[in-house]
């Protein structure tokens, strides 16, 4: 049997899923991004976040949400950036996939400045 959903129901599916995932993910100063949201105790963080207004997903986040909700990446990753903006009242310009080993997750546990010498991993 198949079933018809609005874009607006299947982001707010989405949104509550998220809801769910990320719940008690912190905000934190990052190594190479603005802000991630990470995880207390966590090494590495789901999300990071530049003042450039650009979204950094980690991989395994974006798969999930592609898988589970039947999107294409680039949906997944839109999804998500909109999610970002409505819960965290962040503007996101654009949104790419990353892999967790990056330093786009790192929490800056020093506070050290540091440049954002990362290369993103598009699909």
């Amino acid at each position: 049997m198949e079933y018809l959903i609005t874009q607006n129901k299947l982001s707010n599916l989405i949104f509550d899923y998220l809801d769910m995932k990320l719940n008690g993910v912190e905000k934190r100063k990052g190594v190479s991004t603005d802000i991630i949201f990470i995880f207390p105790n966590e090494t590495c963080g789901m999300l990071g976040w530049n003042k450039s207004k650009f979204l950094y997903v980690h991989q395994e986040l974006t798969d999930e949400i592609k898988n589970m909700f039947g999107l294409e990446s680039r949906d997944a990753l839109d999804v998500i950036g909109r999610y970002v903006e409505d819960r965290y009242n962040l503007e996101v310009k654009d949104t790419c996939v990353m892999l967790r080993h990056s330093f786009a997750f790192v929490e800056n546990t020093y506070n050290l400045e540091v440049k954002n010498t990362d290369v993103a991993f598009a699909l």
